[in-house]
C-alpha cells in the first residue's frame, strides 16, 4: 500500500490534526509505514473515534512513540497486542530481535496549572500501574508538553509514591484502583522503567528516566541502549 493509499484509508477525505504527522512519518519511515498498514483499521477506527483535542493528543504520543521505536533496527513494535482479552493492559508489545519482548504503555501528563508538575506526575504514574502486566518486563512511557522535568522531579514524584503506599494512604491507593498497599506492591514491582520526553516538535530536551530497584522483571542493558537511543534522536 502506497503512502497516498495509506493515508486516504486512514483519514476519509476528513480533516484531522494527525494528517500531517502521520503523513511525515510514513513518508520518512519505511518501517513505520508498514507498522501503520498492518494496523490501519486499528489507527481508522481510533482517528474516527477521537475528536477531542486533549485525546488528540493522547493519540498522537502513542503513533509517535511508534514511529520513535521504529527507528531502531533491532526494535519490533505491535499494537495493542492484549486488546482481545478486554482487560486493561499497555498499549504496544515491543520486542528485542528476538530476545525478548517487553510491554509498553504511553502516557501524557495533563495540563493542570492548579497542580505541581511533580504532583502530576504522581497521579500520572499512579493511575497507569494498574494495566502493567505480570510476569513481562513494563516500561511506562510519559510525553509532556511545554515544561521541562528534571530528573529530580520524577526523583520526587516516585518518591511520594512509595511513602503514600508504605503509609497504607487509601484514599490515595483507591482512588487509582488498588484494595490496599499489599496490591499497590504488586503492581509497583511490574513497572521496570520510566521514561519522560518531550512531544517531537517541542525544543530539543534529553529524556529522563528512572529504574525501579524493586522491578520483578528488569530491562536487560542492551534492550535500555536501544530504547533510549530511539528516543534522542
Amino acid at each position: 500500500m502506497s503512502t497516498d493509499d495509506l493515508l486516504a484509508y486512514l483519514f476519509d477525505g476528513q480533516p484531522n490534526l494527525l494528517f500531517q504527522p502521520m503523513a511525515g512519518w510514513s513518508a520518512s519511515s519505511r518501517r513505520f509505514a508498514a507498522f501503520a498498514t498492518t494496523f490501519r483499521d486499528k489507527i481508522r477506527k481510533k482517528l474516527r473515534t477521537t475528536s477531542r483535542p486533549e485525546k488528540l493528543l493522547d493519540l498522537q504520543l502513542e503513533l509517535e512513540t511508534a514511529y520513535l521505536l521504529l527507528q531502531e533496527r533491532s526494535l519490533s513494535v505491535v499494537y495493542e497486542p492484549e486488546l482481545s482479552r478486554r482487560v486493561r493492559s499497555p498499549d504496544f508489545a515491543v520486542s528485542y530481535t528476538t530476545s525478548l519482548t517487553f510491554m509498553l504503555e504511553v502516557t501524557r501528563v495533563q495540563a493542570n496549572p492548579e497542580e505541581t508538575l511533580d504532583a502530576r506526575l504522581v497521579d500520572t504514574i499512579s493511575a497507569k500501574l494498574g494495566q502493567l502486566l505480570p510476569q513481562r518486563s513494563n516500561l511506562l512511557i510519559i510525553g509532556v508538553e511545554a515544561v521541562q522535568v528534571k530528573q529530580r522531579n520524577l526523583l520526587d514524584a516516585m518518591l511520594s509514591i512509595q511513602q503514600r503506599a508504605e503509609r497504607n494512604d487509601l484514599a490515595f491507593l483507591q482512588r487509582h484502583g488498588f484494595r490496599d498497599r499489599p496490591d499497590f506492591f504488586r503492581h509497583y514491582q511490574r513497572v521496570s522503567e520510566i521514561l519522560i520526553r518531550r512531544l517531537q516538535g517541542e525544543a530539543p530536551q534529553s529524556i529522563v528516566t528512572w529504574i525501579n530497584p524493586q522491578a520483578k522483571f528488569p530491562l536487560p542493558r542492551k534492550v535500555r541502549t536501544a530504547l533510549y537511543r530511539s528516543h534522542t534522536v
